[in-house]
């Protein structure tokens, strides 16, 4: 083996040897993610299946750039700001980090897919992944809707008190259609029943003939998204099971992909309504 084998070589096992690092420490940030008291060395080794003192050699490096904080005892670990501050700058431009995943979820369902930001009382539409079905519901950028009448609007409303809707509604609701909600009672029983399913609906609340699925992301920072899917009323209750579960894969991989998720994944019962 000549010298400059030699060298590669060894270039090789010392780039492999990074790559295992990175890889171990983002495995104990994912630990961590969630866990509002913190974990012991112990604990976070028996989750990511590494030696205690190998934890602890990363969890030392990850504390010196705040990526993680170490309680006074060396226990409670806990993810760091300087994670946060990433996590927002991400955050900045969501609507760039999730268009790949917007375009994915439509190639999976073949339907229109939208992100809304929350502003003010309406929802924003921010990015869309357009379907190319001859039959299908177009969105544009820039769009907005009462919060009341859509999917991605009560996803965004449920996730207030009744007190605050109560504050941003108020008597401001205005049908859209015969299926829109007509009172603010009405439309807090059906922020209720979002918040137990997890997960919103529009039965052709906004636009007749038009239904919808939407979920909130749950970002550790900045401005509040919402996603969902319009669907023609005649093919909704037919997808709407894949639907559910393909619009939940996608928010999870929009938020790996954009920050730390700080609520569990929501779960969904019985039918929309």
């Amino acid at each position: 083996m000549t010298e400059k084998d030699e060298a590669e070589r060894e270039e090789g096992g010392r780039r492999g040897e990074s790559i295992q690092v990175i890889a171990r420490a983002a495995a104990i940030l994912r630990a961590l993610a969630g866990q509002a008291e913190g974990l012991s060395l112990g604990q976070i080794a028996k989750r990511v299946e590494l030696p205690r003192s190998t934890v602890q050699r990363i969890v030392g490096a990850l504390a010196a750039e705040q990526l993680v904080t170490v309680g006074r005892t060396g226990e409670g670990v806990r993810l760091g700001p300087t994670l946060t501050l990433l996590a927002a700058a991400a955050q900045t431009d969501l609507p760039s980090v999730a268009q790949p995943h917007l375009e994915a979820l439509t190639r999976r369902v073949h339907e229109t897919v939208n992100l809304s930001v929350f502003q003010g009382n309406q929802a924003v539409c921010v990015a869309v992944s357009q379907s190319e079905r001859e039959l299908s519901v177009r969105s544009s950028l820039g769009s907005s809707f009462p919060l009341y009448s859509t999917a991605h609007g009560k996803a965004l409303l449920a996730e207030m008190s009744d007190e605050d809707v109560t504050r941003l509604v108020g008597s401001s609701i205005k049908p859209l259609t015969a299926n829109t909600v007509r009172s603010l009672p009405e439309l807090l029983v059906q922020l209720r029943e979002v918040r137990e399913r997890g997960m919103a609906f529009d039965l052709g609340e906004r636009t007749e003939g038009i239904c919808a699925v939407g979920v909130t992301l749950r970002l550790a920072t900045g401005p509040r998204y919402a996603l969902s899917i319009p669907v023609p009323a005649l093919r909704f209750e037919a997808q709407l099971p894949v639907l559910r579960e393909e619009l939940l894969r996608c928010r999870e991989d929009i938020e790996a992909a954009a920050g730390v998720a700080l609520r569990p994944a929501a779960s969904f019962v019985g039918k929309p309504g």
